[in-house]
């Protein structure tokens, strides 16, 4: 068994993809994340310093790892990977590398994230438990009165909060500055979808990570005065098929386990689940 380091993101993309794309949508984020280094790479822009590798055995990837700093460690790999990978990827990464946190499927992440806080003399702390869901074709419902738009310059100060709303809820809090540039981004490239009924906006969703066969939807926002009107899931209904439509094959989407009214709702539109995520962060 050995583990294969990359500089290159273009490259390292070429290497992995077959095997992540084996499951496409569990493997959604870490695919995304690539295909946005490339794009990233192929624009020059600077893209700053990443961790991409590999552990393999007799030519055969068992494990991909990818980090952006400063974010958390992104594992992916058969949601049977062995023991023995996992603990020869937990010996081998804290050789070289501190990391802040992991995350990826469940089963790989609970046992990698405990042999690494073994050898690295941490602790582990639970930051969210997700369900991964996909998406080939949209169920119908009740029609719901409203109607799907993309997010425009003047939205822009309603998107700011509304994401900075979302990243409170989901425990990872952005700043004003940081809401601002997000906002700012969706509307630059015409990823963000607002439902609006009588000319008042009432949900909020996002696209992300496209791959070569799917695309993620994620910032699912509803405020508390709108919510449990069925907002929400017209508005993702809506937007996943628009996003079919336009010729992707699939839609993914991450929901918070400790939230049982989301997964409901996507279950009902057509989302069916593909396994599940967990995010550790390490603490000395």
């Amino acid at each position: 068994m050995k583990l294969r380091t990359f500089t290159n993101p273009k490259e390292y993309l070429s290497h992995v993809q077959s095997f992540l794309e084996e499951n496409e949508a569990l493997h959604s984020l870490p695919l995304g994340l690539l295909f946005r280094l490339v794009k990233q790479q192929q624009n020059g822009e600077e893209i700053g310093k990443v961790i991409l590798g590999t552990i393999e055995e007799e030519d055969r990837i068992n494990l991909c790892f990818i980090q952006t700093p400063p974010h958390n460690l992104v594992l992916a790999s058969e949601q049977n990977s062995s023991e023995e990978t996992l603990n020869f990827a937990a010996e081998e990464l804290n050789k070289d590398y501190m990391f802040p946190g992991v995350l990826g499927e469940k089963t790989i992440v609970e046992h990698f994230s405990k042999k690494y806080c073994e050898l690295s003399n941490c602790s582990r702390k639970l930051k969210m438990n997700q369900r991964i869901y996909r998406l080939d074709r949209v169920t119908p419902k009740e029609r719901v009165e409203g109607k799907l738009r993309k997010a425009e310059k003047r939205d822009g100060a309603l998107l700011k909060e509304w994401i900075q709303l979302f990243s409170y809820a989901m425990g990872e809090p952005l700043t004003n500055e940081e809401s601002n540039e997000r906002a700012n981004q969706f509307i630059d490239e015409k990823t963000a979808v607002l439902w609006e009924k009588n000319g008042e906006v009432v949900s909020m969703a996002n696209e992300s990570r496209p791959t070569r066969r799917g695309t993620t939807i994620n910032f699912v926002y509803t405020p508390p005065i709108h919510e449990r009107k069925g907002y929400a899931s017209a508005n993702v209904a809506a937007f996943s098929q628009y996003l079919l439509d336009k010729g992707y094959q699939y839609c993914a989407l991450y929901t918070d386990l400790s939230n049982p009214t989301s997964n409901s709702i996507y279950v009902k539109i057509g989302y069916r689940a593909v396994g599940d995520s967990i995010v550790y962060t390490f603490e000395d």
